[in-house]
């Protein structure tokens, strides 16, 4: 599941490098905790030099993922962005993503545990 999912993100990011040639395309995960499924798939991945990865979390567990407290974010890290998305983020979280996904004007993926639902303002 996650390894299409990291497909997909692929995929998206070749048809921004076909539109805007020579361009990268920027995605970041929010509070990716300690999942790393996806985003091994895109680091790790042999057909991804366009994608800029980047990852957040308000406790992050490793040298490589950037602390941001997303319910006062800096908008610093997310300006860019072509595609943010999160897996599995609290209910409570789920607005604020949505507001910095909105604000930069990036596409937006949210998928949440299996028995939840978004809390989300879609337009």
């Amino acid at each position: 599941m996650w390894n299409d999912f990291g497909e997909y993100i692929v995929s998206y990011c070749n048809k921004i490098n076909d539109k805007y040639e020579d361009s990268n395309c920027k995605i970041i995960e929010i509070a990716i905790g300690k999942f790393f499924g996806v985003s091994n798939y895109l680091i790790n991945c042999s057909n991804c030099s366009n994608i800029n990865f980047i990852a957040t979390d308000i406790n992050p567990s490793n040298k490589n993922i950037l602390f941001d407290d997303i319910r006062n974010p800096n908008m610093d890290i997310y300006r860019g962005a072509d595609l943010i998305y999160s897996i599995r983020p609290p209910q409570e979280i789920q607005p604020y993503i949505e507001n910095i996904s909105s604000e930069i004007g990036a596409d937006l993926i949210v998928k949440p545990l299996f028995n939840e639902d978004l809390n989300l303002n879609l337009k």
